[in-house]
């Protein structure tokens, strides 16, 4: 991030932070400069520089300019260069030689200062760079340059952003463009030996590039990480493995074998604070160890000695606090020869840092059964002290380790298995070797017998789930509704039986081998509260945040961690459920999301009710309201629209219940269907979400909803061409139509349960109605 600042020359105010009681291990902090008071600036990304005496600088970016800093004297840093720069959150140094090169997202182009003239003058000349005439750009994300004279500018205002490749050579203050590459959007990138790794953030993989020959890079490989929003990437020191960043809460440091590039393979991943919702930004690699900066869990060293098992061995938190955004650490810079670094704080400002790179503890093994000697996967191996806890593959191997010697309890579990506990005694830089039998559980059968209520018929392709805290059995009945599980715990399971057409069936129960056989006897109706897939279809244009079912995984401020409340699971359908709290990745943009239940038969329904939970969050800025949840009802041939919904502005979502009364709205038919429409229009590109859940129809209002269709009212039809009909409308209220720029066209009162509006009179086009405190759109034809 970066912004700009009038020149100035200052003195700095530093703090030693011998009172500090920020998260610490192996990483000691020398000095700080707080940014904010001395050019009242927040940090982005740092480099650094040594002179020809041996002198060493940090290459600081800030929101209003870039600061030089000597930091020879680690305690005594002052900053000897400040050069203001237009104000952007953006702002990435690199070095080659005695010349930085700094990017920044404000149109500045690429800023060059000869670092020559230190340490005798700090009098630093400058110029800036926008590429050829024929073919200039003015702003670009990120930028790395090679030891060879190269410099590779990342996500320029250019194409598609992707790559640019100068020629420092003959002149470093005056590159030469030389070569291009620009399939994809680059975010950051690194260079060795003529090999360029590349992260595509937007597209959620990285490339690997022969630049050779620098006007015709060829594609060597390419591989999707973890969380799909590849931000860095930086090879070992072999160049035989890559480590990569995805800048996603709670995404992953992780290692690729990269020795075959048409099979590129994960060896392993990690997280600086294990299930937490923090940062990953940038990764390096200094020797056999990994250097990170955590946005908000400071700097992180890891141990990858062998990089398929990485050991958190160092940390320093230099921020306060532990939070899913964008809050903390941007940079590290751990390269210079005396062992220190630097560290820039968003907020907090520049840390001077002494480094100390000590050998993890390695533990390794293979787990097996202990009665047919089968290697074990998915085993869940968790070593006391251990950051995180560690999974066997697919031979059985786990590995694990920890920071400090000592004697530590290692435990293994697997779902049918005996659980084990060990005590190890570990010693940094030692591999010690582990392998463990586990011993299975001897398993029991029950059958379960689903069967319709009333007639005693069995029920076929009913779907069965038998939960247990360790395990998930699931199972489809067959031509006489019947089903066997294998179980191994003689315990409490949550049974879970459904089918479309039929009310799902959920108990709490105890189940032992004596249980032997479980019937159930499922209601006809119509209910879904998701627990399985009863073949809901999804549709659309939008480019990402399509329904999904699933667990709802919460985003900050937006989608909640849970689904509707009084339903047997914890599912529903959301929009965009990839992991990540940022509200704005995987949201609804540019289209729209569509729903669509299977086909109903209502003719048993005296009086059918449409009843259901959803959510829904629109931050819609100060446009035009046009985004919005639509809930249609279907028959086949027409459709009718039973609510349509903008949400409030900023307003947490949660789950809210309704009920609808479908008789007299539409015509009813066996084909009858429930549509649900999420809109993200251009031109207003906003944050969209939307949840839907506990899907049923009854002959009257649920009676557990929070809000039912007495409290609530149904505007039909629409679209319409003359009038308007507003049904439910149980209090006295007042009501107004209004247009798209908020002129009020119509208005009035009504003490009727039911209300009646000519619009025949109004042009052809998209209106609003407010009524109760709510506002609905509709159409006039």
């Amino acid at each position: 991030m970066m912004l700009v600042f009038r020149y100035l020359i200052l003195s700095i105010v530093l703090f030693i932070f011998g009172f500090n009681s920020f998260a610490q291990l192996n990483i000691d902090s020398l000095s700080h400069i707080d940014y904010q008071q001395l050019h009242q600036a927040n940090l982005n990304d740092v480099w650094g520089y040594v002179d020809e005496l041996g002198n060493e600088y940090a290459i600081v970016g800030t929101s209003k300019g870039t600061s030089i800093v000597n930091i020879t004297d680690g305690a005594n840093p002052q900053e000897v260069f400040w050069l203001a720069g237009t104000e952007s959150i953006w702002r990435d140094p690199c070095v080659y030689g005695d010349h930085a090169y700094v990017t920044t997202e404000a149109e500045d182009g690429l800023l060059i200062i000869d670092l020559s003239p230190l340490p005798q003058s700090n009098n630093l000349s400058s110029t800036l760079y926008t590429g050829p005439s024929s073919n200039p750009w003015q702003s670009a994300h990120t930028c790395f340059t090679s030891p060879d004279g190269y410099a590779y500018v990342f996500g320029a205002n250019r194409g598609n952003g992707g790559v640019i490749i100068l020629d420092l050579h003959s002149n470093p203050m005056s590159p030469v463009e030389v070569g291009i590459y620009d399939p994809y959007y680059v975010h950051d990138g690194f260079e060795r030996n003529d090999t360029l790794y590349v992260g595509h953030i937007y597209d959620g993989f990285f490339s690997i590039l022969d630049v050779s020959d620098k006007a015709n890079p060829l594609l060597l490989g390419t591989k999707t990480t973890p969380n799909s929003f590849t931000h860095n990437i930086w090879p070992s020191s072999n160049g035989q493995v890559v480590y990569t960043t995805d800048e996603i809460s709670g995404a992953y440091i992780t290692a690729f074998d990269i020795t075959d590039g048409q099979n590129i393979t994960e060896l392993d991943r990690v997280q600086s604070s294990a299930n937490s919702f923090v940062i990953p930004h940038n990764v390096h690699v200094r020797g056999e160890y990994l250097i990170t900066s955590y946005y908000s869990d400071g700097v992180i060293i890891h141990d990858a000695t062998y990089p398929y098992n990485l050991i958190q061995v160092g940390n320093y938190d230099t921020y306060i606090g532990q939070t899913p955004g964008f809050d903390g650490c941007w940079g590290v810079y751990p390269f210079f020869p005396s062992g220190k670094a630097v560290a820039a704080d968003i907020t907090k400002g520049l840390y001077v840092l002494g480094m100390n790179y000590n050998k993890a503890c390695y533990l390794e093994g293979t787990v097996t059964d202990a009665v047919s000697g089968q290697m074990l996967s998915d085993v869940s191996v968790q070593l006391s002290s251990a950051v995180m806890e560690e999974k066997t593959n697919q031979l059985g191997f786990y590995a694990t380790g920890t920071a400090a010697s000592g004697i530590f309890t290692v435990s293994f579990s697997k779902a049918g298995y005996y659980p084990m506990s060990l005590s190890v005694s570990l010693i940094n830089g030692d591999l010690t070797t582990i392998n463990v039998p586990l011993i299975p559980i001897t398993p029991f059968t029950v059958q379960v017998n689903v069967l319709e209520f009333g007639t005693n018929n069995p029920i076929t392709d009913a779907q069965i789930r038998l939960s247990h805290p360790l395990i998930n059995h699931s199972g489809i009945t067959n031509g006489l509704g019947v089903e066997d599980f294998t179980l191994y715990y003689q315990e409490n399971y949550r049974l879970t039986v459904g089918k479309w057409s039929y009310n799902t069936f959920c108990l709490d129960t105890i189940v032992t081998e004596f249980t032997n056989i479980i019937t159930v006897y499922l209601v006809p109706g119509y209910y879904d509260g998701f627990d399985f897939d009863f073949g809901w279809s999804v549709s659309g244009t939008a480019q990402t945040g399509m329904w999904e079912r699933g667990v709802p995984n919460p985003t900050t401020n937006t989608v909640p961690a849970v689904d509707a409340e009084w339903d047997c699971g914890k599912e529903a359908f959301v929009t965009g459920n990839d992991f990540g709290l940022n509200p704005d990745f995987d949201d609804v943009d540019e289209g729209y999301t569509q729903l669509l239940s299977p086909q109903m038969d209502f003719s048993s329904y005296a009086t059918p009710y449409i009843n259901f939970a959803h959510s829904f969050f629109c931050y819609h800025g100060p446009g035009t309201f046009d985004d919005t949840m639509s809930i249609y009802l279907l028959n086949g041939t027409t459709s009718v629209l039973l609510q349509q919904v903008i949400g409030p502005q900023g307003d947490l979502m949660e789950f809210n219940y309704f009920s609808f009364p479908v008789s007299g709205i539409i015509p009813l038919t066996n084909t009858m269907q429930l549509k649900v429409l999420i809109s993200d229009i251009s031109p207003n590109v906003n944050i969209t979400e939307a949840g839907f859940d506990h899907f049923t129809v009854t002959n009257q209002p649920t009676a557990n909803v929070e809000v039912n269709s007495l409290d609530k009212w149904v505007l039909y039809p629409n679209p319409t061409n003359e009038m308007l009909f507003i049904n439910g409308a149980k209090s006295i209220g007042e009501w107004t139509v209004f247009g798209m720029n908020g002129q009020v066209l119509v208005q009035g009162s009504t003490e009727n349960s039911n209300l009646e509006v000519s619009v025949e009179s109004l042009k052809s086009g998209m209106y609003f109605i407010r009524f109760q405190n709510e506002v609905r759109s509709w159409i006039k034809q």
